[in-house]
Parts: structure tokens; sequence; C-alpha cells
């Protein structure tokens, strides 16, 4: 059975479960999707410099836009690079697909997450590796 998760963390200072979560779901992933606000100009420059055009970039209103199909240097990059010197993740939201579905999504600089199409064995990884006062939410 197929199970809509969402799932947010209260302390943004420690964020251990980044890389197994995300390392995760980019393992079922093909396209990555990389939202930041236009004035956190460092991070937009560094991606754009990563990405050395091989991902779209988009600026919708007050977004700059990073997509592409999955590549080793962006998936280390994200598992790797992935925090300020304000120990927050560094992009607002990362979105992962496959064959265009969504399949994770992380806002809020890695404070609030949806995982739309897991099953139960999918959750229990979620949970092994989330702190212990997450907030979960499941639904059919």
């Amino acid at each position: 059975m197929k199970y809509q998760l969402y799932f947010s963390v209260s302390e943004y200072e420690k964020k251990d479960f980044w890389v197994p979560l995300l390392n995760y779901f980019l393992s079922k992933s093909d396209t990555i999707e990389i939202h930041c606000w236009n004035e956190e100009e460092v991070v937009i420059e560094e991606t754009k410099s990563l990405l050395k055009g091989s991902f779209e970039m988009i600026l919708e209103n007050n977004l700059t836009i990073f997509k592409g199909n999955k590549a080793l240097d962006v998936v280390n990059h994200l598992l790797t690079n992935n925090v300020d010197i304000e120990g927050k993740i560094k992009w607002f939201s990362v979105f992962l697909s496959k064959s265009d579905t969504t399949i994770f999504q992380s806002e809020h600089w890695g404070g609030e997450f949806f995982a739309p199409h897991v099953n139960e064995k999918n959750i229990a990884f979620i949970k092994s590796v989330m702190p212990s006062d997450t907030n979960f939410i499941q639904y059919k």
C-alpha cells in the first residue's frame, strides 16, 4: 500500500539525518530540482558554477530554480556540501523526481519534508534516520 508522508523537524541546528535521507531518495530519482530565493546570491552562484549549464535555470517571481537530470557531481554536492555557515541546509527547496513524478520534497531549508508515494518499508527507513522529536503525518 502507498502512503503520503509529511514530516518536519523542530530543531534546525542538527542535520545529521540529511545525508541518509536525501541519499535514500536520490537513489530512486532521475531528476533534481533546487529552489533558492533570489537574495541568496552566494548559494545561487555556487550552485550555478557547479551545474555549469547542465541544468536549466529558471527565474520565477523571487526564486531561482535549477532543474536537470541527476548527475554524480550534483549528487555529491547535495550530500557533502549541503550546509551554510549558519548550519542550515543551503537550498530553500529540493525536489527529487522519477519519470516526472515527484518522489521527495525538502522544504524550508531542510525543516519540512513530503514523500507522496511511500510504502511501509520506506516509512520505517525515514523514521529510523530522523530525530526522535520529528513530527510525522501519514495518510493514504
